[in-house]
């Protein structure tokens, strides 16, 4: 029954590489590749625990619906800074006064040889902490992903046998990439940006630096409603944050379609709403 398994889920994840892989009329990503979902807040406890975050994931989009578009060695990371006074006391320590360039905590890269690498017109990829089925402790599984972000170096990370990792390209975290409940903020740079990228210690971390002009997109998220003075990301970048209700409540960030137009204001507070994820690369 394993191997039946091990041989349907390599059978499903053909189908999406052939999906996924159209040469014809392919574009930069710049303009059109988006955000689409963070999944950060971990899920509603149950089974016995009262945290559970390995099934966070990130969905992103093409939103052109004419043309494909090539992804590959496009970076994403997550930014230097606190979400908001999580503990008694603590101040706002972002980086966002140095300039609009990103600060990021850590970086991940689509590989570039990769069978996804042309997005089709309206094509979505997802992203996953963890590649693997979360029942019980979370009503979503993340076998259909179509890629994961494997730590090797910490020696705990699990590896998925067939859906593909993401390279790391500087990583402070810990043994899984688990960007905080409390709101993440998401950027993703084109592929140049990770040439022009450069290691920093600031504030005592090593921080990794790239150019503004790189920036795809970003999706900002903070602790709550009145957390704006941790704001990540200069303004000339993202003017705005999103916040879910709380942490291991189930929601996710999602971006706005109205008219069937991709809302992109450059502002997180207008651009995307909370909802319950919604884990399929779907259109919902």
């Amino acid at each position: 029954m394993l191997f039946f398994s091990f041989l349907l889920a390599c059978s499903e994840q053909n189908q999406q590489k052939d999906e996924l892989s159209d040469e014809s009329e392919v574009q930069a990503p710049f303009g059109f590749l988006k955000i689409e979902e963070v999944y950060y807040s971990g899920s509603v406890p149950t089974a016995g625990i009262d945290r559970y975050y390995s099934d966070q994931f990130i969905q992103l989009r093409n939103t052109s619906d004419e043309y494909s578009i090539d992804i590959g060695g496009v970076g994403i990371g997550d930014i230097f800074g606190l979400a908001g006074e999580i503990n008694a006391g603590y101040g706002p320590n972002s980086l966002a006064e140095y300039g609009s360039q990103p600060y990021f905590e850590n970086m991940w890269r689509i590989p570039v040889d990769t069978p996804f690498r042309y997005l089709p017109p309206g094509g979505c990829l997802k992203i996953a902490q963890d590649a693997a089925d979360h029942t019980p402790y979370s009503p979503y599984s993340h076998l259909d992903a179509h890629f994961e972000t494997y730590v090797e170096q910490s020696g705990q990370d699990l590896d998925d046998p067939i859906v593909e990792n993401l390279e790391s390209i500087h990583y402070t975290a810990g043994y899984d990439w688990l960007v905080t409940v409390f709101g993440p903020t998401i950027v993703i740079i084109e592929p140049a940006a990770i040439e022009a990228g450069v290691v920093e210690r600031v504030r005592g971390s090593d921080l990794w630096v790239t150019p503004s002009e790189y920036t795809l997109d970003t999706m900002e998220a903070l602790m709550d409603e009145n957390s704006g003075d941790f704001k990540r990301l200069h303004p000339d970048i993202d003017s705005g944050f999103q916040y879910v209700s709380g942490t291991y409540t189930g929601e996710s960030v999602r971006r706005k379609v109205e008219n069937d137009i991709w809302i992109d204001t450059d502002n997180s507070s207008d651009d995307f709403y909370v909802t319950q994820p919604i884990s399929d690369c779907g259109t919902e």
